[in-house]
């Protein structure tokens, strides 16, 4: 998604407490950020570690720019330009949002079961997702649970398992270090297993589970 040079309406005449994460990250960077969390959280199949943190920052900078706008003149060239910029990124502030609360509810059961899986979420999102898998669980009781033998149905028992990500989704990636040696297995069973070395700049069509970690430590960027 490519922006616009934002800087005049990022700026603000008092420039007294900034945001720790503001001192080592211009207000475009911190926007670059926030769209690289977007995307790779929009094409990822589980929850990846929230960015909080620059979500709270970003929502400080559309205080100051929505602040700076108001004070430019009606008829002003810039106002219409700025204002557009400011509702992209709103768009992506909140689609980003939407995103993950959109994983917690597909996979509801999965992420307030037992395991890492809970820890993926922020406090907001798992007091969202108690409420939403009491809800689903309350409709299940009134349709067909009820008409079971007791204990007859148990979440973190079921065979096959409740849904949860599917780490073989294959995913678009563009590789942002250089990085060697990456297994990529053939789980056909065909033995056509084989060692990639990713360099800055290329794409790659892989599984998601092979670049899980990578795309964690910032070395690959979902597209």
């Amino acid at each position: 998604m490519a922006t616009m040079d934002t800087s005049d309406i990022f700026a603000s005449e008092s420039q007294g407490g900034e945001e720790e994460y503001e001192e080592e990250l211009t207000a475009a960077e911190v926007l670059g950020k926030l769209q690289e969390a977007w995307m790779n959280e929009k094409h990822s199949p589980e929850l990846l570690e929230p960015r909080m943190d620059i979500v709270e920052c970003m929502l400080d900078q559309i205080s100051t720019m929505e602040g700076n706008l108001a004070r430019l003149g009606r008829g002003d060239p810039r106002l219409p330009v700025h204002r557009l910029e400011l509702s992209r990124i709103k768009f992506v502030v909140n689609s980003y949002l939407r995103s993950r609360l959109a994983k917690v509810q597909r996979h509801v059961f999965h992420y307030t079961g037992e395991g890492e899986a809970r820890g993926k979420m922020t406090q907001e999102e798992e007091t969202f997702a108690t409420s939403y898998r009491e809800s689903v669980t309350s409709l299940f009781n009134t349709l067909v649970l009820r008409n079971l033998p007791a204990g007859a149905w148990d979440p973190e028992k079921m065979v096959p398992p409740v849904p949860h990500p599917n780490p073989s989704q294959a995913v678009f990636a563009r590789v942002l270090e250089d990085r060697a040696g990456l297994e990529v297995r053939d789980e056909s069973g065909g033995g056509r297993d084989e060692t990639v070395d990713l360099v800055a700049g290329s794409q790659h069509l892989v599984q998601y589970g092979m670049v899980r970690s990578l795309v964690g430590e910032g070395c690959l960027s979902l597209i």
